[in-house]
């Protein structure tokens, strides 16, 4: 299903309760920020891959936060093809406004990029390329803050790119405006 237009199963339109198809566009930007990962710490090789937990931060540039502090928490797997799994609780802070953010995705390497045995990074000396990867997933919203209540039933798409060697990070949210339903 492409984030344009849901299609069923059957390849026919989606509808919901019979009105006419839905679409999703992405809105308005809830958040950029630039940022750095903390360090990755292994918990070790599990069957479905290396666990970490990492910690990062970074300031927000674009959007309604512009200026706030972002932070949180990666709960981050490395499976065996190479590709990560983000479960990031994270929260955004300008002072004034203060909103939680529960982020599911993807680190994506890029394309051609080897992909060594896991076992080989948790070697001693290990170091990541210097290289970006993809980030790429959803996240649900949560906040009580004054003008920003619409984000507690709004989908926010996250995209962006993260340098494991570096643990730089650069990485926007939009909010997905369902467009085309009816009640």
């Amino acid at each position: 299903m492409s984030i344009d237009t849901a299609t069923a199963p059957s390849g026919t339109a989606a509808t919901a309760s019979g009105a006419h198809p839905a679409r999703a566009a992405l809105g308005e930007v809830v958040y950029r920020f630039e940022g750095r990962l903390g360090e990755l710490y292994p918990l070790g090789l599990f069957a479905e891959g290396i666990r970490f937990h990492n910690t990062f931060e970074g300031r927000v540039v674009d959007g309604p936060f512009a200026g706030g502090r972002i932070f949180g928490i990666d709960k981050f797997l490395l499976r065996p093809d190479g590709i990560g799994e983000i479960v990031a609780p994270e929260v955004i802070d300008d002072g004034v406004h203060r909103v939680e953010l529960d982020v599911r995705g993807y680190v994506i390497p890029p394309a051609g990029a080897p992909v060594p045995p896991l076992e080989a990074l948790l070697e001693p000396g290990f170091e990541f390329p210097d290289a970006d990867f993809r980030v790429t997933g959803s996240a649900v919203a949560r906040t009580v803050a004054a003008g920003h209540e619409h984000l507690n039933c709004t989908t926010v798409v996250v995209e962006g790119t993260v340098n494991m060697g570096t643990g730089a990070l650069d990485v926007t949210a939009y909010a997905v405006r369902p467009t085309g339903l009816r009640a």
